[in-house]
């Protein structure tokens, strides 16, 4: 039995507890068993194997195609750190995380924010060959990658092999630094795109430790980070006094995190990172 469904039953026997009729109850519920069956073949689909060209575009460097993703990376280089302990590396989920916020996970250290906006894992691939990497000797890599390939539609198995890649270049860079590596948030209107595809990579992800001792998973935040809403969109349709539609965690692009949304995966890796 998926998790999603055990964490929507709970979710709703508290509305239960404020007086949800039985009838209404009983329909929620079922809903609920349904919709989490349905995700559990979705994700077991989602784990399908690549071919190797799929898995060949990930893999090999690329400088983005996006002309804004471009000027995110050149604005980025006028800011690259002449000293970085820690430093934050990824897409715009790395580049929007508030400088207050990621040093007060790393006290008294120089941090540094090598996050691109826009950037897919190829592009983060080719950013590790220009970059002045040799600049700066961090103790500390904060990897948060992967939702835009998401959107690009690149199967979990490819973005594996990509996540991989990346860490593995990553430690050739730095062999000294432990890199923290973020599980992708949930996304979309009620934090419900690609969410079968989303899972399988993190399941990956969440398995990276065992296979690279120098790799810390940084997970479990799905529902906190959410504010208890991600997974019910046709719930919602069905029943959407019971599911609020904002959280505050998350800008209105439901992509983005706020300030808030940053101080939640700052406390999980503070717990990790002392």
């Amino acid at each position: 039995m998926p998790s999603e469904f055990w964490r929507t039953i709970s979710r709703l026997n508290n509305f239960r507890a404020k007086s949800l009729g039985h009838l209404v109850f009983s329909s929620l519920v079922f809903s609920a068993l349904f919709l989490g069956f349905s995700l559990n073949a979705q994700i077991a689909k989602a784990g399908e194997a690549c071919d190797i060209y799929e898995t060949r575009v990930l893999t090999t460097p690329a400088p983005p195609q996006w002309a804004p993703a471009y000027k995110n990376y050149e604005a980025m280089l006028t800011k690259f750190p002449e000293k970085a302990d820690a430093i934050l590396f990824g897409d715009s989920l790395a580049e929007g995380w508030p400088a207050d916020s990621f040093g007060s996970i790393f006290p008294g250290k120089a941090i540094g924010n090598l996050g691109v906006g826009g950037d897919m894992i190829q592009n983060s691939l080719w950013r590790l060959e220009q970059m002045p990497v040799s600049r700066i000797s961090p103790e500390t890599i904060v990897m948060i990658l992967g939702t835009n390939n998401l959107k690009a539609r690149s199967k979990p198995c490819a973005i594996v092999a990509g996540l991989t890649k990346t860490v593995e270049r990553l430690h050739e860079i730095w062999p000294l630094a432990v890199v923290y590596m973020l599980t992708i948030p949930p996304r979309g209107n009620v934090f419900n795109d690609f969410e079968a595809e989303r899972q399988a990579v993190n399941g990956f992800i969440e398995k990276m430790p065992s296979q690279k001792d120098y790799v810390r998973t940084v997970s479990g935040f799905d529902d906190v980070i959410t504010c208890e809403t991600r997974g019910t969109d046709q719930l919602q349709s069905w029943f959407p006094t019971y599911f609020p539609d904002e959280c505050a965690n998350y800008r209105g692009d439901h992509l983005h995190l706020t300030a808030a949304g940053y101080d939640v995966l700052a406390s999980i890796l503070k717990q990790g990172s002392n």
